[in-house]
């Protein structure tokens, strides 16, 4: 097995290296910004982007950095693998009795236990950009950084993942933001002179370089018309703005979908387990909270 250069023609960095503490080492930094170059013949669409944006308007866009496809995704593989087994429990149940309850003895704790890691594990806040401050938002362990958007240091690396006994190996794809303590906002301050953070993590090269596209294309040209559809399942808010309009049958049957299948995008709105932007950001932005 053998390692192998990013595709992208951005310059190699060595970030990584000025670190005091590796959290985990990742091969092929190629330097993305300053300045803030895009990807040569890859799209800047929005299309396909509703896991990676928590929230979109003209001013600004908020970037889900953890967890946005297993947690988005999760309670629905749960639900639809456990309705699935109690239907065939309920059938085999005609001719082997007590299969039904002894199966769901064992399998409803497991679904309830799901649910419960969705609702206590706490949601953390995204990446904010300011389109008209020119400025990036980044909370990191309780520290605030604002980055000017000219300052930004953004790289892409890729790291070798272990997928079974098998030594089936396969490459993960990262976008860190970097961190230094000049940018010091508020909250706790820095220890370290730089750290970073994830910014984007995709199994499929083309996929992260989609992301960074679409940023600039954001930034530098704001939110186009075809954004409100792409995004429409974004978050909860977006989808009650594009339900406006339709049937009361519609309304019914897409939130009873909605609520099968993405529970979790409601409770992101409701949740009390969540991290909230510090008093600073929200003098500056309002109580804009989205996960």
């Amino acid at each position: 097995m053998k390692d192998s250069p990013l595709i992208c023609d951005f310059p190699e960095t060595d970030l990584e290296d000025l670190l005091e503490t590796r959290v985990f080492h990742t091969r092929g930094a190629r330097l993305a910004s300053p300045p803030a170059k895009p990807v040569v013949g890859v799209s800047d669409s929005s299309e396909e982007m509703e896991l990676a944006v928590a929230y979109i308007c003209e001013r600004f866009i908020d970037l889900r950095t953890a967890f946005s496809l297993f947690r988005r995704g999760m309670l629905v593989v749960v639900n639809l693998f456990m309705v699935a087994i109690l239907l065939l429990m309920w059938l085999m149940d005609n001719f082997y009795s007590e299969a039904l309850m002894a199966t769901a003895a064992f399998l409803v704790p497991v679904w309830a236990a799901c649910y419960l890691f969705e609702i206590f594990f706490p949601l953390t806040l995204p990446v904010r950009i300011d389109r008209e401050g020119k400025c990036v938002y980044v909370v990191r362990r309780g520290t605030c950084y604002q980055i000017p958007w000219q300052e930004l240091e953004v790289a892409f690396s890729y790291n070798w993942q272990y997928f079974g006994s098998g030594v089936m190996w396969d490459k993960q794809y990262y976008a860190h933001i970097y961190l230094r303590d000049k940018n010091y906002l508020c909250g706790r301050r820095p220890k370290k002179q730089l750290e970073r953070k994830k910014f984007f993590s995709c199994y499929k090269e083309e996929d992260l370089y989609r992301r960074w596209n679409f940023v600039l294309r954001f930034f530098n040209r704001g939110r186009l018309p075809e954004d409100s559809d792409n995004l429409a399942l974004a978050n909860y808010d977006s989808y009650l703005d594009e339900m406006q309009g339709k049937s009361l049958r519609a309304k019914v049957f897409g939130h009873l979908v909605f609520i099968f299948l993405m529970p979790t995008v409601i409770w992101w709105k409701f949740s009390p387990f969540k991290y909230k932007w510090p008093k600073e950001i929200e003098a500056i932005f309002g109580k804009a909270n989205y996960y």
